[in-house]
C-alpha cells in the first residue's frame, strides 16, 4: 500500500493573489520615483522627479515590476533652530553642569530683569555666603605667602576678586598701608634701626644731634663728586665709624639684659617678704587658747577594725578657686582639716568637720600650682607650682618660711616619712633629675641624674631608706636615699609612662596610673616585683596626672578620669563596683578620709572639691 499524501492547499482565492502583485508593483513604482536630486536628467525618458540615475539604467527582472531602493545622503543639512543665541545667556553660577559650551563673556555676563521685593540685584539669589558668591581660586603656595606676609607687614595686599570694581588692592583698617614697601625689599641695618627709634623717642632734638653728628664729617668737593661718580662708595673711615656704631649698639642691649636680670632677682627677693597669707575665720584661736589647726575631737580608736563602704550619694561641695583644682591633701594623722592646690596659683586649706568653710588662704605663687606635700605634724607643708619656686609654709601663720628654685619646673614633692628628717624633699624636676633639698638652708644636697624624660613623681619606700621615681622616658626607677645609682631598672616595651603614683594603707604595694588607660601595681619593698593580674581597667585617664586612691582598710582601689567620673574597683578581684559621676571637668585626684569609712573627696578642674558619702 502507498502512503496517503496530504495535499495542503492555499485557503486564499486566485483574485486575491493576483491583487497582492500588484499591489506590490504600484509600491515599487512609487518607491523609484524618489530622487537625491544631484542630477537632474533621467535615462530612459524619466523625469526629474524620478528614481535616481543609476537605478532607473538597470534592467528591471522579468516578471517583477518596480525598481531598488534609492541612495541616502549620510550628512543632511540640520536646521539648530536658534542654539547659537542660547550661547549669549547668562549661566547661573550656582549650577554645578552645563549642557552648552559658552563663552567665557556669557559665564561672566550680569544678570538683567527685574528683581524681587528686597532684593538690591538679581544676583543674591545665586550668594552662598553673607558677602556674596564665594568660589574656589587655586593659587600657588609662593602667591599666597607673597601677599599674606605684604598684607600683616605692610598693610595691603591684591584683591583676589574676579571683579575688582576699581578696587586693585585691599588696605587693611588696623594699620596704616605702606604702599611703596615689599617684602623682598633689603632689611634695615642695626644701625639704621637704632637711628630710626631714636628719632621716634628723641623728636627734633635728636634730630639735631644727628645732623651735629654728620657735621663732624665734613665732605670736601672731591669726596662729594667720588660718591655721585662711585655710586656712594664708602671709604675705611666711614666703614669704621658703622662698625663702632653696631659695637656701641651691642654694649647697650647687653647692659639692658643685666639691668633686666637684676629687676628680676629683685621680685625674687621682694616675693620672699610680702604678705602671701589671708586668714578668712573671725579668730585664729579659740575661747581656750587652743590654735585652728589643732583638731578640738578625738580620733576613734577602732578604726583599724572598721570596714570601708562606698560612697553613694554627694554631700558637699567646698567652692572658692575660679580654677581647677590640680591637688588635695588631708592634714596628718587627724585629716580635720583639707589643703587643695589649684591652678589659680593660690592654696586653701578648708574645715571639714564643723561649718566647711575655707579658713586659710596662701597667696606665694605667680602661676599655677603643681603639687603639695604636709610635713609629718601637719604645722608646715611644701608646694611647687609652675613659677620653678618651690616654698615652704608655716600652716597656721601663712608666712613662706623659705622660697628656693633650680629655675626648672617641679612637678611633684615627697618629704622624707622619718619625723626628724622634715626639712629633706625630693621634687621631680623637669631637667630630667630628681632633686634633693635641704629645706633649713635651701641648698641642694643630691641630685638623681639617670632618666631620659621630665621625671614626674618621687615616692619614699620602706620607712625612706629607697626611692622610686617615675618618668615620661616609660620607666620606674628604684635609688637607695642619698645615693644617686639606680638599684632596680624597671622598663618593659608595652609599658607606659606613669605620671601619678600612691602607696596602699600597709605600705606593701603602690599602685600607678598607667598612660594606656589603667592602674597598674608593684610591690613597694624586696625586689619590687610586678603584679601582673592587679590591673585595673575601664576608665580613661590618658594624657593627665590623675591621681588615684586606696580605701582606709585597703579593699578598694578608686580613680577618677577625663568625663569626671569616679570609678571604685575591689583590690582583690580587680572587679569594677561603682562609677560616680562626680566633675564636669576631668577628675584630677580623690582620697579616702582615714577615720570615717564611707567619706571621699575628690578635686577637678571645674574647680569643686566635693565630699561623697
Amino acid at each position: 500500500l502507498k502512503p496517503y499524501r496530504h495535499r495542503t492547499r492555499s485557503l486564499r482565492p486566485r483574485w486575491a493573489r493576483s491583487h497582492c502583485v500588484a499591489s506590490a508593483g504600484d509600491a515599487m513604482d512609487f518607491l523609484a520615483q524618489y530622487s537625491d536630486d544631484e542630477d537632474g536628467t533621467v535615462s530612459g525618458g524619466a523625469s526629474a522627479s524620478g528614481a535616481a540615475p543609476k537605478a532607473m539604467a538597470r534592467k528591471t527582472p522579468e516578471g517583477f515590476a518596480g525598481a531598488l531602493m534609492p541612495a541616502v545622503n549620510a550628512a543632511p543639512d540640520v536646521e539648530l533652530l536658534g542654539a547659537d543665541r542660547a550661547q549669549a545667556f547668562a549661566i547661573n553660577p550656582a549650577s554645578k553642569r552645563i549642557l552648552t559650551n559658552p563663552t567665557f563673556a556669557a559665564l561672566n555676563k550680569p544678570l538683567v530683569g527685574p528683581t524681587k521685593v528686597g532684593q538690591k540685584s538679581l544676583e543674591e539669589q545665586f550668594y552662598n555666603h553673607k558677602l556674596g558668591h564665594v568660589e574656589k581660586m587655586r593659587m600657588s603656595a609662593f602667591s599666597f605667602d607673597k601677599e599674606y606676609l605684604t598684607f600683616h607687614n605692610f598693610g595691603y595686599a591684591a584683591n583676589p576678586a574676579r571683579n575688582t570694581r576699581g578696587r586693585e588692592t585691599l588696605e587693611s583698617t588696623q594699620a596704616t598701608p605702606q604702599h611703596d614697601k615689599t617684602i623682598f625689599d633689603k632689611a634695615p641695618t642695626m644701625a639704621k634701626v637704632a637711628k630710626k627709634r631714636r628719632l621716634e623717642t628723641g623728636g627734633a632734638a635728636a634730630e639735631e644731634e644727628e645732623e651735629k653728628a654728620e657735621d663732624l664729617v665734613p665732605m670736601t668737593a672731591e669726596a662729594k663728586e667720588a660718591a655721585a661718580q662711585w655710586g656712594g662708595f664708602q671709604d675705611e673711615a666711614v666703614v669704621r665709624k658703622q662698625v663702632e656704631e653696631e659695637v656701641r649698639l651691642r654694649e647697650d642691649e647687653v647692659a639692658r639684659q643685666r639691668e633686666e636680670e637684676r629687676a628680676v632677682e629683685g621680685e625674687e627677693r621682694e616675693t620672699k617678704e610680702r604678705v602671701t597669707s589671708i586668714f578668712h575665720a573671725s579668730r585664729e584661736t579659740d575661747y581656750q587658747g587652743r590654735s585652728w589647726i589643732e583638731s578640738k575631737t578625738q580620733a576613734p580608736r577602732d578604726i583599724d577594725e572598721k570596714q570601708c563602704y562606698l560612697p553613694k550619694k554627694w554631700l558637699h561641695t567646698w567652692s572658692g578657686h575660679t580654677m581647677g583644682v590640680q591637688q588635695i591633701r588631708w592634714f596628718p594623722k587627724t585629716a580635720h582639716l583639707l589643703l587643695s592646690a589649684s591652678m589659680d596659683s593660690t592654696i586653701k586649706i578648708w574645715d571639714y568637720q564643723n561649718q566647711r568653710k575655707c579658713l586659710r588662704t596662701y597667696m606665694g605663687h605667680d602661676q599655677a600650682v603643681r603639687d603639695i606635700a604636709f610635713t609629718d605634724d601637719g604645722r608646715r607643708f611644701y608646694s611647687v607650682s609652675f613659677d620653678k619656686n618651690i616654698q615652704y609654709w608655716d600652716t597656721e601663720t601663712g608666712q613662706v618660711i623659705s622660697t628656693f628654685t633650680n629655675k626648672k619646673t617641679n612637678y611633684s614633692v615627697a618629704v622624707h616619712p622619718d619625723p626628724s628628717k622634715q626639712n629633706v624633699i625630693i621634687c621631680g624636676c623637669s631637667n630630667k633629675k630628681a632633686v634633693q633639698w635641704d629645706a633649713n638652708t635651701a641648698d641642694i644636697v643630691q641630685e638623681y641624674d639617670e632618666h631620659m624624660g621630665a621625671v614626674n613623681t618621687v615616692t619614699f619606700c620602706e620607712e625612706g631608706k629607697r626611692i622610686l621615681t617615675t618618668s615620661d622616658d616609660k620607666k620606674i626607677f628604684v635609688w637607695e636615699f642619698g645615693i644617686p645609682v639606680v638599684v632596680k631598672h624597671i622598663a618593659e616595651p608595652t609599658m607606659h609612662s606613669v605620671p601619678a603614683v600612691v602607696l596602699d594603707p600597709k605600705k606593701k604595694f603602690l599602685i600607678g596610673q598607667s598612660m594606656d588607660n589603667k592602674i597598674i601595681t608593684y610591690e613597694a619593698f624586696g625586689r619590687f616585683k610586678f603584679q601582673g593580674k592587679r590591673q585595673f581597667k575601664g576608665h580613661t585617664n590618658a594624657g593627665y596626672a590623675i591621681t588615684p586612691g586606696f580605701s582606709a582598710d585597703g579593699k578598694w582601689v578608686m580613680s577618677g578620669d577625663l568625663d569626671g567620673k569616679l570609678w571604685f574597683w575591689d583590690w582583690q578581684k580587680q572587679k569594677n563596683f561603682r562609677v560616680i559621676k562626680a566633675h564636669d571637668g576631668v577628675c584630677m585626684s580623690c582620697m579616702w578620709h582615714p577615720m570615717q569609712a564611707s567619706r571621699v573627696v575628690t578635686c577637678g578642674w571645674d574647680g569643686a572639691i566635693k565630699l561623697w558619702d
